[in-house]
């Protein structure tokens, strides 16, 4: 990789914050909620296994049609009562990471599949007020992942000189294939989040890494 990087886009739950499994427990709840029980709730919990890391009303849309914006409302209730109630923690290394690329004057921004109001209330739990200059929403840019829209309104807020100087890094097969489709000059698969190596790969990561915090060596950061 040629340095410099000029923005990283980094996804939220499964990469940046640990959701501790309360991002499919909240499915589970908003499935059950809506009156999905026995295999039709088997089935749907594994469509939302497949397509974690993609936008929630989409997901909810194609289970559930017209009821879609219902489920989805439901879901973020659920999953923002479970994260205050259990509380929500950043991965091992994700602030050090951001704030040593922001010192070498790289632009950060974070995207994510939850409404906006549910990421500010995560952001805020977690104190990251501060730590990203973008954030990004399916609602504030037009479709969700593995569309590159959220990606390509980052580049576009921060005004980088092109696309390949973009970095992408998430935990999801959705978000490599977003990264991709977006043009970035190199993606980057965390395995502290949902998909296995294979996975990450196929949707079309250049690397893989444990988590964040070896972030700066996959991307060969100067330490200075």
């Amino acid at each position: 990789m040629n340095w410099p990087i000029e923005l990283v886009c980094f996804d939220m739950a499964g990469t940046t914050m640990l959701d501790g499994g309360l991002v499919l427990e909240a499915f589970r709840r908003t499935i059950v909620e809506l009156g999905a029980d026995g295999e039709a709730a088997a089935k749907m919990e594994a469509y939302v296994i497949e397509t974690m890391g993609q936008s929630k009303i989409e997901v909810f849309t194609a289970l559930f049609d017209d009821r879609g914006a219902l489920a989805n409302e439901a879901f973020e209730r659920n999953f923002t009562d479970a994260a205050h109630d259990v509380g929500v923690r950043e991965v091992p290394g994700a602030r050090d990471t951001v704030e040593r690329l922001r010192g070498r004057g790289c632009k950060v921004a974070l995207t994510t599949g939850f409404s906006p109001a549910t990421r500010e209330a995560l952001i805020e739990e977690l104190g990251w007020k501060d730590l990203f200059e973008v954030r990004v929403s399916p609602a504030d840019a037009g479709r969700g992942r593995p569309s590159p829209d959220m990606l390509l309104a980052c580049a576009l807020r921060t005004e980088i000189a092109a696309v390949g100087a973009m970095a992408v890094v998430g935990d999801t097969w959705s978000d490599m294939a977003a990264g991709r489709r977006a043009g970035a000059g190199i993606c980057v698969g965390v395995r502290t989040g949902t998909d296995d190596d294979g996975r990450l790969r196929d949707g079309g990561a250049d690397d893989v890494v444990d988590s964040v915090a070896d972030l700066p060596e996959a991307l060969a950061l100067p330490s200075n």
